[in-house]
């Protein structure tokens, strides 16, 4: 009888140490799918084709733009608010955690294991994490940035992507989309000064060269004015 006990008793501690693992294993894994279009998620054109090939990475959901995954990327999505996806997104020349807009999240591919935390998304939703001399205080809303001329006499060319990784410490201009124009929207620097997130009226969000912005109002030809405030208040939850 003892020994009935014992044996019931040792099979039940192994079936729920079985359950467990499969839980951690679950909890543990990614549902990945492909990326395709995005589309503007905000703003008076919300909805509309994003101008360029892919979607844009944001630091949170609304956020500002850190990158571009091109068409047949992937996501490996951790959660999800306010109609975007969050998770390790990759692509030719992409590997990073961000988020993207609802939109650009294709058919279900499979499950890998996390590789993006909570922890990250709350690091990268603080915007000094991302950049520097931003063109408005910490929690404008609406804003896209003020209009800057571009440095003439240079081939100052927008491109998609910068940052290598989600440190955000550095990167290279690749993925080039073309010439801007003679104005620009500025919107902040990288933090090692050497590239610039700005919106051109033709080819939409992107980076440049710094040396290509002149830092100055088209109109009155005055310095604009930056801001190194941080987001206040707490990442939300997702």
């Amino acid at each position: 009888m003892n020994y009935l006990r014992v044996t019931r008793f040792a099979v039940g501690i192994a079936t729920c140490l079985a359950l467990l693992a499969g839980s951690a294993q679950a909890a543990s894994a990614s549902p990945t799918y492909g990326t395709g279009e995005g589309a503007i998620p905000s703003g008076p054109t919300q909805g509309q084709d994003e101008p360029g090939p892919g979607a844009r990475i944001a630091n949170k959901a609304f956020g500002y733009y850190v990158g571009r995954v091109m068409p047949g990327g992937r996501l490996a999505q951790v959660g999800g608010r306010a109609s975007h996806y969050y998770g390790r997104i990759t692509g030719p020349g992409v590997n990073m955690c961000g988020w993207l807009h609802k939109s650009a999240r294709g058919h279900r591919l499979g499950n890998v294991p996390n590789s993006c935390s909570k922890a990250t998304a709350d690091r990268i939703w603080q915007r000094t994490t991302v950049g520097t001399r931003f063109s408005a205080p910490a929690g404008t809303k609406g804003h896209s940035g003020v209009p800057v001329s571009v440095t003439p006499d240079r081939n100052c060319q927008l491109h998609y992507n910068y940052f290598v990784d989600t440190s955000f410490r550095g990167g290279a201009l690749r993925d080039q989309a073309g010439p801007i124009g003679p104005q620009v929207r500025y919107r902040y620097q990288t933090r090692d000064g050497k590239a610039a997130v700005v919106l051109d009226d033709r080819l939409g969000w992107g980076f440049v060269d710094a040396d290509c912005l002149t830092m100055r109002d088209p109109v009155t030809n005055k310095r604009i004015k930056t801001y190194n405030d941080r987001d206040k208040g707490s990442p939300p939850r997702f």
